[in-house]
């Protein structure tokens, strides 16, 4: 079984020591029955990697002793993905899987086709957020994906001028392998749509704003299915 990873502050670190509080602390009495001399791995807000083990279990909290740090490899890209409001849990799913798959942030977005915003952003932002926690520590991921709040689609194509810009459109004339083959960056934004995908008002609009419409072949994926697959694609393409 590989070793239980945890997210915590650099501040929460005191010399060799740390205090584990809260849902991590539930999970880790009432879900996995941590006992002292357990090994974990330790995560803080800048990527860094601990080696730690428990070394006492108190009433509200764990305190580990910091064994080490372990050098930590670069991202192969830094990706945004800025992905359509979907119907039911589909962006739920998709959220979770991206994370796993290695995205640094994620931005929902109203466009033409999708779902009305949900009356509570907040508490549904909130939430995503926590779901992007999970989903870092059950992949084992370096830092936690920021979920940002709900943008429209307008706001979202006049941002990003200092990263390579990709809009995922089936109609495109250009190819992701090819485009990722021939181009490379250090940080990108990838636009995915609804069920329904783009209007082709909002694919031109995008272009204009100097976004790159690409294809993705010959499948026509479902939404839920297509954000975490871009990403891992861009991943393989641009990893070492």
């Amino acid at each position: 079984m590989p070793v239980p990873q945890f997210f915590i502050l650099s501040s929460d670190i005191r010399g060799n020591r740390c205090l584990i509080r809260g849902d991590d602390f539930r999970h880790l009495g009432a879900v996995r029955r941590a006992r002292t001399g357990d090994a974990l791995r330790l995560r803080d807000e800048n990527g860094a990697l601990f080696d730690a083990r428990i070394v006492r279990i108190g009433s509200d909290c764990i305190e580990v002793e910091i064994l080490g740090e372990r050098p930590v490899p670069p991202p192969a890209a830094d990706i945004t993905l800025c992905m359509s409001l979907l119907k039911g849990g589909n962006f739920d799913s998709a959220l979770e899987k991206a994370v796993e798959v290695g995205v640094s942030r994620i931005i929902p977005v109203v466009t033409e086709r999708t779902v009305p915003r949900p009356a509570d952003e907040a508490g549904r932002v909130s939430r995503w957020s926590r779901k992007a926690t999970e989903a870092a520590k059950q992949s084992l991921r370096d830092r936690v994906p920021a979920v940002e709040g709900i943008r429209p689609f307008g706001e979202v194509i006049g941002g990003f001028r200092d990263r390579l810009r990709i809009i995922a459109h089936p109609g495109a004339p250009r190819s992701m392998k090819e485009y990722l083959r021939s181009e490379r960056a250090d940080a990108v934004s990838l636009l995915v749509g609804p069920e329904g995908g783009f209007s082709d008002a909002e694919v031109a609009a995008a272009e204009t704003a100097g976004w790159e419409a690409l294809t993705f072949g010959a499948s026509h994926l479902r939404a839920e299915t297509a954000a975490p697959l871009l990403c891992g694609i861009i991943i393989y393409e641009w990893g070492d």
